[in-house]
């Protein structure tokens, strides 16, 4: 059998139930896949994905059936594909705001509290403040035993700066 023949005996035919629960399975299954929607519309997808290789399955052969799972595994990995090079990933970004916000929060009343260099800060050192040691960042390198106030909380950084000794 040549491959114009395999072609046409794969999707001659294939009756009109299995190209819509095919197509509007793929459809579901992309618009999850790249605006995520709690996994609702990517199980729908897989659902109607899966119905459709029932009805191919149920009037056709097995090997028909196979080219036919063959093919949709390749549509799917190029969807992903796709998505990786679209960067799907906005909800990541959301996930990381919000957990930011959450650091802020937490760590945003250290703003203005004073303490000491536990060690040399070089960029990054550790201060003793209020009993509790933290790792801190500062833009001027600071000597150990020096007194330190916290100027601004970021989602990666507590920022500080020395004091002066008339503080």
């Amino acid at each position: 059998m040549s491959p114009s023949e395999s072609f046409a005996a794969l999707f001659g035919y294939i009756d009109i139930a299995t190209v819509c629960l095919w197509t509007t399975g793929f459809i579901l299954f992309a618009v999850e896949y790249f605006r995520p929607l709690h996994g609702l519309m990517y199980s729908l997808g897989i659902t109607l994905i899966g119905a459709s290789f029932i009805t191919r399955m149920m009037h056709g052969s097995p090997g028909e059936a196979f080219m036919f799972v063959f093919l949709t595994s390749i549509v799917m990995f190029v969807v992903h594909i796709v998505s990786l090079a679209t960067q799907k990933r906005d909800w990541l970004r959301v996930a990381r705001i919000k957990k930011s916000d959450g650091i802020s929060r937490r760590y945003g009343s250290l703003i203005g509290k004073v303490g000491v260099a536990n060690t040399p800060i070089d960029h990054t050192g550790n201060v003793a403040i209020d009993d509790i040691n933290l790792v801190v960042y500062s833009e001027k390198p600071i000597p150990s035993g020096a007194r330190v106030v916290i100027t601004a909380v970021t989602p990666n950084r507590i920022i500080i700066e020395k004091l002066d000794e008339q503080e």
